[in-house]
């Protein structure tokens, strides 16, 4: 973040002989990135690598499909005890400000309920569509909410008290962010790697490999720091979906 160590960070790679950088992370790593290249002579490529999938130009960034595998065997499991007992679950999922967990966690779980950061939602739609299938006897529901709204026990007692169902609240926390990577995040690791290599081999300097309608492609750094991410068009129009009568 300081000019001061920018530098010191350049000079030690130089001095040990280091002319090429491969960067695997997030938005802060690429910010730094982004500084770090204008500031000395070497090259650099950038690799997606945050479950929050929240960088700007790639559909897709390593670690996320690990984290909706383990997001998807804990909602199954916490669906067992919601139909059993009758309860209404909310399960916060992570993200920082970005909703892409939460949503296609919602969607391929067959949630009830998704709230995320993008879409405004109204409780009075979802209350009237969730009193009308009480009646029609359900006896369960399954709320997935994104850690960026800050409302997991606030929609916990709206259950109680609106919709008239007991409800606990989950939140599954930095669980998302361990265990052992998935068959497709190894293969995508391999691919994205390889595709930085041979970028930089090519004579890319300040690039991000990025991930879009099933290929690789190298974009500018300066294209994707310091830019939203803002999820597709399909998803969203997914998303919009939940909150409707």
């Amino acid at each position: 973040m300081e000019p001061h160590y920018r530098a010191q960070a350049a000079a030690n790679l130089e001095k040990h002989g280091i002319e090429a950088l491969v960067v695997l992370g997030g938005e802060g790593s690429f910010k730094g990135m982004q500084k770090l290249s204008k500031e000395s002579s070497l090259a650099f490529a950038g690799i997606p690598a945050t479950i929050d999938n929240d960088i700007a130009g790639t559909e897709y960034s390593l670690g996320v499909d690990t984290a909706l595998n383990i997001i998807k065997c804990a909602i199954d499991a916490v669906r067992d005890t919601a139909s059993s007992f009758a309860r209404a679950f909310v399960i916060e999922t992570m993200g920082r400000e970005c909703g892409y967990l939460a949503l296609v966690s919602a969607l391929t779980s067959g949630a009830e309920m998704c709230l995320i950061p993008e879409v405004p939602y109204d409780l009075a739609t979802y209350a009237s569509r969730f009193l009308r299938e009480k009646q029609e006897g359900r006896s369960y529901f399954l709320a997935v909410v994104s850690e960026a709204l800050q409302n997991t026990e606030t929609i916990r007692h709206w259950f109680e008290e609106t919709v008239g169902i007991e409800a606990r609240s989950v939140v599954l926390g930095h669980t998302q962010r361990g265990g052992n990577p998935t068959v497709h995040d190894r293969l995508m690791a391999s691919r994205f790697v390889t595709h930085a290599v041979d970028g930089l081999l090519a004579g890319e300097k300040r690039s991000v490999v990025c991930y879009n309608d099933g290929g690789f492609n190298h974009k500018s750094i300066d294209e994707i720091a310091f830019q939203p991410y803002r999820l597709n068009a399909d998803l969203l129009r997914m998303a919009q979906e939940y909150n409707r009568a």
